[in-house]
C-alpha cells in the first residue's frame, strides 16, 4: 500500500454522522441478540452460518447465501451480520509444538 491509496476524510456533516451512527446501532443491536440467544442456535448451527438482521437468525451453509438472505429479508437493516460457526467445540488454543528459539 502506498501513501495514494490510503485517504483519511474528516467528516462533519450531521446527516452523514448520524447515519453511520444509526448504522453502528444496529450492527450492535443483532450482535448483542446473537450472543443472548446462542444456546438456541446450537447444535444446529455449528458448521454453518449465522446470519442475523433486525434481530431474527437465518442458518445459511454460505456467507454469501447468509448475506443474501439478510438482505433479501431485512433490505433496510444494514447493520446485519454473518459469523461462521466452528464444528469443534471449546476454546481454540495456539501453539507452536516446534522449537522456538535455539536454546545453549
Amino acid at each position: 500500500m502506498t501513501a495514494a491509496d490510503l485517504i483519511i476524510e474528516a467528516i462533519d456533516e450531521p446527516a452523514r454522522t448520524a447515519m453511520a451512527r444509526a448504522q453502528i446501532e444496529r450492527g450492535w443491536r443483532n450482535i448483542d441478540w446473537l450472543a443472548a440467544h446462542w444456546a438456541s442456535l446450537l447444535p444446529q448451527a455449528r458448521g454453518r452460518f449465522v446470519a442475523v438482521a433486525e434481530q431474527e437468525p437465518h442458518l445459511a451453509d454460505s456467507a454469501d447465501e447468509a448475506w443474501a438472505w439478510a438482505k433479501a429479508a431485512h433490505p433496510n437493516d444494514d447493520g446485519a451480520i454473518v459469523q461462521y460457526v466452528r464444528l469443534e467445540e471449546g476454546p481454540r488454543v495456539y501453539a507452536h509444538f516446534g522449537q522456538v528459539a535455539k536454546m545453549r
